[in-house]
């Protein structure tokens, strides 16, 4: 067995990539050519994948994933992470070695990190317990996180799953005179980014990428950007990847909220995209994350009631750079102080 490392899209084979993740059962965005295509054109954003092959050069699993930064200076030397969403995907033919591949990929995983990031996340969208031991033997630790999955079959099927609260909060909006739809220009998308900038200022106090991600995810044929307009005037709306017709991701929700009588922005920002997956025939929507069960999140309360089912695939961790790793979340709580 073989593990190849590709650093940027023009090394890739994009169309042998796709198809190994396209027959796989947990196949999705954050593992395609398409997810690493558009990710490679944001500031700060570093994909890379590690391509794992058999004896006739056959690919039989695959790891994507991204060396983040935010800020340049210190800033950004104290940020540096590695990401991977929804990953790995290992061959679950019986004829594989899943674990030997599994092990591999992550040990590979850790040599492209050492130097580049201080440490490792995966972000689980999908069961990788068959995956533990391996991810345990490589020296990952594992954490609850919980996410929801809402189903998008039928409308009145997902209407009825809404809670009685949110079926009226997108009945009212809308009687006010709030509309939703896709976002048609660039200063639609810039809108929208104005309200998530003043949200993570504000509330949230986390840094927020730069504008770039966002237009070039409304300019990708694989993302739905969804706004919420009142009077001509952006209010809300969410943004997120698409992985052919069975996944829609909310990747970013916001709104301004509380500001005008009767409409309720983040709500029907939310609903949108389930809506269109009804239509379009998707098979479900992910929220992509809804907190760690043991602390309070208001989010989680939000994207509850909207009918999806609650899951915990949580997520693995390594601290590659354990005094980089403190200074660093000093720096972020000093961050949100000051923010």
């Amino acid at each position: 067995m073989q593990i190849n490392l590709y650093t940027t899209y023009s090394e890739l084979q994009p169309a042998a990539l796709d198809r190994f993740v396209d027959a796989q059962p947990n196949g999705n965005y954050f593992q395609s050519s398409l997810f690493f295509q558009f990710i490679e054109t944001v500031k700060g954003y570093k994909p890379f994948v590690l391509l794992a092959t058999d004896d006739r050069g056959a690919i039989v699993g695959s790891l994507m994933g991204v060396v983040q930064s935010d800020g340049g200076g210190l800033k950004s030397w104290f940020s540096r992470r590695l990401i991977v969403w929804a990953g790995p995907l290992v061959m679950e033919d019986s004829g594989v070695n899943r674990s030997e591949v599994a092990r591999k990929l992550l040990k590979s995983l850790k040599q492209h990190a050492q130097g580049k990031a201080i440490f490792i996340e995966f972000r689980n969208f999908f069961d990788c317990s068959s995956l533990h031991g391996d991810f345990e033997a490589c020296g990952f630790r594992f954490r609850p996180h919980l996410n929801y999955l809402v189903k998008t079959d039928d409308e009145a099927a997902a209407k009825g799953r809404l809670s009685s609260n949110r079926r009226r909060q997108i009945k009212t909006s809308l009687a006010a005179g709030a509309t939703v739809g896709e976002a048609e220009n660039e200063a639609d998308v810039l809108g929208l980014y104005g309200i998530l900038e003043t949200l993570y200022r504000e509330k949230v106090k986390k840094p927020l990428p730069g504008p770039d991600l966002f237009v070039h995810m409304w300019k990708s044929p694989a993302a739905k950007v969804f706004v919420v307009k009142y009077e001509g005037k952006v209010v809300g709306g969410s943004i997120g990847p698409t992985y052919k017709n069975k996944v829609l991701y909310q990747w970013y929700v916001c709104g301004e909220n509380g500001v005008i009588a009767g409409v309720h922005p983040s709500v029907l920002a939310s609903w949108a995209p389930i809506e269109y997956g009804v239509k379009h025939g998707f098979e479900h929507f992910d929220f992509m994350g809804a907190g760690r069960p043991e602390e309070d999140y208001g989010v989680r309360e939000f994207k509850a009631r909207f009918g999806g089912e609650e899951v915990c695939y949580g997520r693995y961790e390594m601290v590659l750079n354990p005094t980089l790793y403190r200074v660093g979340k000093l720096g972020l709580e000093m961050y949100k102080k000051i923010k």
